[in-house]
């Protein structure tokens, strides 16, 4: 690959350099790359050329296989795989075609992006490969510079971005569905706050340890504050409903009063707090600990769950 050249497509890159002034949190999940090649020099080249990208604030994880069979086994353990960079003639002539073909068969993968590059054109006429295989994009290595190949990488990532928002946000409704069924099941509160927990766990699609408080409003305001009274927990915070109510010297308890005054969820990575009332004068805030900041899409999935959740305990109620 030469070295990065000026060209009209540069327009393509702008959200990748505003990436770089994005403020840094406790942890980003990286977009992850397979490269799949039989020469160590093309792992090495693709790997100095997006060796500092970033894109939507987000760094790249380069994975490496050498041969058509390890890339199988990794893309297999890494599902969550954005792009695949893989060539064409490995173990035989057609080992990255063979390949592509799994991916979409085997592993029922159509989200990532398959990229062939390969060094022998001729050897697999682009016509024929866009028509017979379900890959989204053709490049000779030749033709592939640093700069190209940047490009390329971030138009892919757009695609792959798009795609996962549309499937995750489908699924993520089907469990909000499926989920909210569960819960009108329940005959104790305590079984429904545990519920509740678990769902927004599936709903993320990733564990997130939790608590759920419950508090009854206050009708006068000579009421004694019943205070936050801790009814499920999870993960790490599995012990806290023992306690009864939530202490006010516990690191979660001004986020907890604060989404309680504003009636509305708060995200601010680490902690994410989820709000929803009910009919019955209960108020129930949630806080989740996911291992990363949450997309736009899952906040709003969040938010529908949270709308359906006060019904639901109003039906637990009756």
């Amino acid at each position: 690959m030469m070295a990065p050249e000026n060209s009209s497509e540069d327009w393509m890159v702008d959200d990748t350099r505003k990436g770089s002034e994005v403020q840094e949190l406790s942890y980003v999940r990286p977009w992850k790359i397979l490269i799949v090649d039989d020469e160590p020099d093309v792992h090495s080249l693709t790997r100095l050329a997006l060796r500092d990208m970033r894109y939507r604030g987000r760094p790249l994880e380069l994975l490496s296989a050498y041969s058509a069979a390890q890339g199988f086994d990794l893309l297999s353990a890494h599902p969550d795989t954005a792009i695949v960079l893989l060539d064409v003639v490995m173990e035989t002539d057609d080992a990255g075609l063979l390949l592509a073909g799994r991916i979409r068969e085997e592993l029922g993968n159509h989200l990532v992006r398959i990229v062939l590059r390969t060094g022998q054109p001729g050897q697999a006429p682009e016509e024929k490969v866009i028509v017979d295989y379900d890959i989204n994009d053709y490049k000779s290595k030749t033709e592939l510079t640093s700069r190209k190949l940047f490009v390329m990488v971030v138009a892919s990532l757009r695609t792959f971005e798009s795609l996962l928002v549309i499937d995750s946000s489908r699924q993520g409704l089907r469990r909000i569905l499926k989920g909210t069924a569960n819960l009108y099941q329940y005959s104790s509160l305590q079984e429904f706050s545990s519920g509740v927990l678990s769902q927004v766990s599936a709903i993320l699609d990733v564990g997130a340890d939790g608590v759920l408080c419950a508090k009854r409003i206050r009708w006068k305001k000579t009421d004694v504050d019943p205070g936050f009274e801790v009814v499920a927990g999870t993960g790490q915070y599995s012990d806290l409903p023992a306690q009864g109510k939530l202490s006010d010297t516990h690191p979660f308890f001004p986020l907890i009063n604060r989404v309680f005054e504003l009636e509305r969820n708060h995200y601010e990575h680490p902690y994410d707090v989820l709000h929803f009332s009910t009919q019955n004068g209960y108020r129930f805030v949630i806080v989740v600990t996911p291992p990363w900041p949450l997309e736009d899409f899952q906040k709003d999935l969040l938010g529908v769950f949270c709308d359906r959740m006060g019904s639901a305990f109003d039906n637990l109620f009756l």
